[in-house]
Parts: C-alpha cells; sequence; structure tokens
C-alpha cells in the first residue's frame, strides 16, 4: 500500500527546477523525470513519507554513479529547510555512498559500515537508514534500466546479484519488483538437486534403532564400509552413527532425537495404523492432513527408541 508524501511537493519540485533538473538529460528524459518516476516506485512499494522525498531528492548532491549534482554538500542546511532532516540525510547517506566498498558489504552480515565517499571516512548508519537507501537504490537502478537498454546488459547481472544478496534489506515490495525487472539476469543454478541419497542418524543403541525400523517401518539392514551399518529402503538409506562414536564428517551438534523424518509409503493410512497397532508403537499424531514434496499427503506421526519424530505419509 502506497504512503502520500507531504503536499508541498510541487514545491520540491519547483526548486529541482530551479536548480536545473529539468533541463539535465537523464535516460527516459530529463533527471526531473526519473525524480518523479523513483519516488513513484516508492510509493507504490509503501516506503514512508520521508523516504520518498529522499527518493525525489536523491541526486541533489550528486551519487557515485551520476556527477549532476544540484547542490554542493555546504548547501546541505537548504535541502534541509526543504524536506525535513530525516528525508535529508537520507540523501546525503545516498549521494555519499561510495559504492565500490559499500555494496559487497550489502547482505554480507550486519551491521553495514557504509564509506562516505565525500570524506573517505568509515562510518555505521542504523539499520532503518541501510533499509532505506537500499529501497532508493533499486528504485533508482529498475528506472535507470527501464529507459537504457544498453546500461541494462552492462549492469543488470551485477545489480541482480547485489538485490539478491540483500533482499532481508529490501521490502517485500522492492524484491519482488527486483526479481520480477531482472530476472533474465538471474545465474544459472551451479547444481540442481535431484534426489535424496542417504541421511544420518545419530542414534544411542545402533543395534535397537535397526530392530525398530527393521520390524516397525520394514528397513533392511545393512553392512558397509568397514562394518558400518545402515538402514535400506526404497532409493535412499539411513547412515547410523553411535552417539560419541561419530565418524568424520559429521554434524556440529550431532544428538540422538533430533530428527524429524518423512517417509512415504503407498499403504492406506487404515493400514499403517493398523500395522502400527500390531507392532505395539503407539502413534503420536494422525491421519491428520499435511503438504509433501509433490502434493498433499495423509500422515500418521510416531517416535523411535531415540525420540526422533517419524512421519509415515500417503500421497492422496
Amino acid at each position: 500500500m502506497s504512503r502520500s508524501a507531504p503536499a508541498h511537493r510541487p514545491r520540491i519540485e519547483a526548486f529541482l527546477c530551479a536548480h536545473g533538473a529539468d533541463r539535465m538529460p537523464h535516460p527516459g528524459g530529463t533527471l526531473l523525470d526519473h525524480l518523479r518516476r523513483v519516488a513513484r516506485l516508492l510509493s507504490a512499494w509503501g516506503a514512508e513519507p520521508a523516504v520518498q522525498l529522499a527518493g525525489l531528492c536523491h541526486a541533489a548532491y550528486g551519487t557515485d554513479g551520476f556527477d549532476g549534482a544540484l547542490l554542493d554538500t555546504a548547501e546541505r542546511a537548504v535541502l534541509t529547510e526543504l524536506i525535513g532532516d530525516r528525508a535529508e540525510a537520507l540523501v546525503y547517506l545516498y549521494a555519499s555512498c561510495d559504492r565500490a566498498v559499500v555494496h559487497p558489504r550489502l547482505g554480507a552480515g550486519r551491521p553495514v559500515t557504509f564509506r562516505d565517499r565525500f570524506t573517505s571516512r568509515d562510518h555505521t548508519p542504523a539499520e532503518a537508514d541501510v533499509r532505506a537507501v537500499l529501497e532508493i537504490t533499486a528504485a533508482n537502478e529498475l528506472d535507470v534500466l527501464a529507459h537504457n537498454a544498453d546500461l541494462a546488459e552492462a549492469h543488470g547481472p551485477a545489480l541482480y546479484r547485489l538485490f539478491a544478496r540483500s533482499r532481508e534489506l529490501l521490502s517485500a515490495s522492492a524484491w519482488e519488483a527486483c526479481a520480477e525487472q531482472l530476472a533474465r539476469y538471474a545465474p544459472e543454478p551451479g547444481i540442481v538437486i535431484s534426489d535424496l541419497d542417504h541421511l544420518v542418524l545419530t542414534v544411542a543403541d545402533v543395534e535397537r534403532t535397526i530392530a525398530f525400523y527393521q520390524e516397525v517401518l520394514g528397513m533392511r539392514a545393512v553392512t558397509f564400509g568397514n562394518g558400518r551399518r545402515a538402514l535400506s529402503f526404497g532409493n535412499s538409506k539411513i547412515n547410523l552413527h553411535e552417539a560419541g562414536r561419530e565418524l568424520l564428517p559429521h554434524a556440529a551438534r550431532p544428538t540422538p532425537g533430533s530428527a524429524d523424518l518423512c517417509l512415504v509409503t503407498e499403504a492406506p493410512q487404515e493400514q499403517v495404523l493398523a500395522h502400527l497397532a500390531a507392532c505395539g508403537a503407539p502413534v503420536e499424531e494422525g491421519p491428520v492432513p499435511r503438504t509433501g514434496a509433490l502434493g498433499p499427503v495423509l500422515s500418521t506421526y510416531l517416535r523411535d527408541p531415540d525420540g526422533n519424530l517419524v512421519e509415515i505419509s500417503t500421497y492422496t
């Protein structure tokens, strides 16, 4: 939902025109045309009024990618009087951002340290200000790329990577706009996972675990390697590590009872319940509707000897 910027916007646009924004060429027309479109995008994304005003004036001091300043940074008080303290501070933060230093830091951990290109000093803005500047950056870049195909081809891939890795700092609306407009520049996935081959359970007693999964779930015990034990089913298996004697490499915190497994059967859930009752295996919950990897399932839950939660699912 958009939020309206203050009613004195015509006075701000008149100020921008008086400083040449309506005569300065820019992709898509003039700089003023661009500034207006950026402010409209921010409004559509639900940005607060101060961020919208900062977007409308974001090029006032020039930027790291656009040298055409309308005001000198010595005149910050002039812009502050016009748009307010918060909006002007965001304009300065945006204009002073040393992109070569700051952009690689976005999405690489918090807090984000900025480099002021005017003073060469580092500082750490509040996260709300970082979010606002990134939102303005997204609106600015999307508008530029929409109006200049050469710039889009040259900078589209890098901008997609920037916004993708820092998407947690963007509003949902801004990220959706970035993902849609820059989709063609998204990198091809390096690998595509097709199946789960095996998983590892850390258990207190390997033989007790094997007995449970054999008797209750019909798995087959196998021995491989140097006497390692596992449970085979379908095209997958469960390797077993004894707690305190885990093989390297292993999970950071291998703990019996920490797993939550979903296993698929073609048997109807009524048959599952009857079989569990015959095995003396208590049902924790179910059958209940759930969503599996391929669609709706009915599931019954129980626990193995270590307390791992085992979900037995039938696709419906």
